[in-house]
């Protein structure tokens, strides 16, 4: 499901970030939102199917980095109407890593960007997840026009 690091490099969903950021390497795959228990109070009923991929990068001071991409599309119940709705996702996030909290900590205070620590293997799927919980509206609405409250 996952590929990207060199044989032997990844182990149970995990990768090193910093070692994809210097080496401008990505992990990629598919993940289906409606078998995460995180996501199940968010999404109604239905397939969600999401591509993402981690890509190591640097900012625009050089500084190591990931971007986060996710692209699909998730059941979500608009607020109006109760109706389900089909909610597009296309989000990319790009987190500054750090070594430790006091890094993390001080990269947060000099920088816009998200700040992942990083000191052990991350979770490509928690991340992922993460992402798309973050990505999400809290009240999701249809466009105007598309509700059946508004007719």
């Amino acid at each position: 499901m996952t590929t990207g690091p060199k044989p032997g490099t990844m182990k149970a969903g995990t990768f090193d970030a910093f070692r994809l950021a210097r080496e401008r390497e990505s992990v990629r795959g598919n993940f289906d939102a409606e078998a995460s228990e995180r996501l199940y109070d968010w999404l109604a009923p239905g397939d969600a199917p999401i591509k993402w991929s981690i890509t190591g990068t640097t900012d625009a001071f050089g500084r190591l980095a990931i971007a986060i991409e996710l692209e699909g599309s998730v059941p979500l119940e608009c607020q109006r109407c109760l109706a389900p709705m089909a909610w597009p996702v296309q989000q990319r996030t790009l987190a500054l890593l750090a070594r430790s909290d006091a890094e993390g900590d001080a990269l947060d205070s000099e920088s816009d960007e998200e700040v992942l620590v990083a000191a052990e293997p991350l979770y490509a799927l928690a991340l992922v997840e993460d992402e798309l919980l973050l990505s999400l509206p809290y009240a999701p609405t249809h466009a105007d026009g598309e509700c059946v409250a508004s007719e």
